[in-house]
């Protein structure tokens, strides 16, 4: 690779992305000339400790704005209670936690930019956020260059290589599910009650891209096949010439890594167009934030899989939202990300709080296989070989007629302690 940001395929790509990795490629080389510059200098690649009564500062890059607008607000919000109940419970090491928000514009040219200022500016001790993987992979070259963590929340694709260093990087701390734990375990029951015949769609980014290559080759192995696989620009409004395609294509389960508007507006489409007595829709992106955003009528009978539902029965759970209801209301919506997030920022005070350090070093082997037993969806652990989350995995149905989260989903199986596949990187353990 000729710069260490994701580049896709130049024939996967649109012109609007070419342009936007372009800037990325300048993006990432000025502003990692720029740390590296500062390290040359003398400036130490470790975080600021000297003064204890000083805050702990977190730079949180959420997607406040943009394309992936519909899942920053749950973001956000886990990681904010989760400091405010270390800050309340006297901080760590004598020192309270400071949050610095970023917008990333849902735009790995704004992560790069964004991850830059809050290190070499704001000079934060570590980092925690980005939402997509190509955000995730822009920061990568950043957090390496400076030395500082990144504590991911986001369901992706898994760790390959080849995408170092926005995965396999020692840095980087992954608390979402990834394939082999949001699909695999639930592939038997689909293709058993639902067929064999797949049709794949995902917005056109790393992300879909390998999920749905990861997937196939399960999917394959237990005697399914793909029928068809379309992946979408951002923001495309009509649907009509796709849509024709799935009814054409024979399929059984249309399987869907679309995100944000996109999901959104092709799931209206897709009901409106008569299509949905017609299929199985199983969608690994669709979590309560979208399935809201939906209404009943368009998201009834559809299957979602993940780490955590807020309607999950889990005693854990009840006390969580409890607390997150009381701190941003009622109807607050909270999702699989935001509580990655919010087990994010609880992990980390831990894993600072066990090492006694404030540094990224310290941090790094304080995360490694550490446990996390007050997790909303159930105790979690952080397995030490590649920064990966030990984590549950739920197929859910929207029900019909639902009123809210709380009635939204029902459980069709569960397993509380999914180990993901191991991650495909060059040296491990990473740490």
């Amino acid at each position: 690779m000729d710069t260490p940001v994701f580049i896709p395929k130049e024939d996967n790509m649109t012109e609007q992305t070419k342009s936007n990795i372009e800037f990325d490629r300048r993006s990432v080389l000025k502003g990692g000339i720029g740390v590296v510059a500062a390290s040359a200098l003398g400036a130490p690649a470790i975080m600021s400790s000297a003064n204890a009564a000083a805050p702990i500062k977190v730079g949180v890059i959420s997607p406040l704005t943009g394309a992936w607008t519909v899942y920053g607000k749950a973001h956000s919000e886990g990681f904010k209670l989760a400091i405010d109940e270390i800050n309340a419970a006297g901080g760590v090491l004598g020192r309270k936690f400071e949050i610095i928000m970023a917008d990333s514009k849902t735009e790995p040219r704004m992560v790069v930019e964004q991850a830059n200022r809050l290190i070499r500016e704001v000079g934060v001790d570590f980092l925690a956020g980005t939402f997509s993987s190509a955000e995730r992979n822009a920061a990568g070259p950043v957090v390496t260059a400076a030395n500082k963590v990144l504590l991911y929340p986001t369901f992706y694709e898994g760790q390959q290589q080849k995408y170092f260093p926005g995965v396999c990087n020692p840095n980087i701390f992954m608390f979402g599910p990834v394939p082999s734990q949001q699909v695999w375990p639930h592939l038997p029951y689909m293709i058993k009650n639902h067929g064999k015949k797949f049709f794949m769609i995902g917005s056109d980014y790393v992300w879909p891209r390998v999920t749905n290559a990861v997937t196939k080759k399960r999917l394959v192995e237990l005697g399914g096949e793909v029928v068809g696989e379309v992946y979408i620009p951002f923001n495309t409004p009509q649907y009509d010439s796709l849509l024709s395609k799935i009814r054409n294509s024979g399929a059984d389960v249309i399987f869907l890594t679309l995100t944000g508007s996109d999901t959104i507006n092709f799931r209206k489409q897709f009901v409106s167009a008569g299509m949905k007595k017609d299929f199985t829709l199983w969608t690994v992106d669709d979590e309560e934030v979208v399935t809201s955003a939906l209404g009943p009528a368009d998201s009834a009978g559809t299957y979602v899989s993940f780490d955590y539902f807020m309607s999950i029965k889990q005693p854990n759970n009840q006390a969580f939202l409890k607390k997150f209801r009381a701190k941003f209301g009622q109807n607050a919506l909270m999702d699989t990300v935001g509580v990655a997030m919010y087990n994010a920022g609880h992990m980390a005070a831990k894993a600072i709080e066990k090492t006694g350090k404030v540094t990224t070093d310290a941090l790094r082997e304080g995360l490694a296989g550490l446990t996390f037993d007050q997790a909303p969806q159930g105790s979690i652990t952080m397995r030490a070989i590649d920064n990966q989350a030990v984590l549950p995995s739920y197929l859910m149905r929207v029900r019909k007629n639902w009123k809210g989260p709380g009635d939204m989903f029902e459980q069709v199986q569960y397993f509380p302690d999914v180990t993901p596949a191991t991650a495909a990187c060059a040296h491990l353990p990473l740490n």
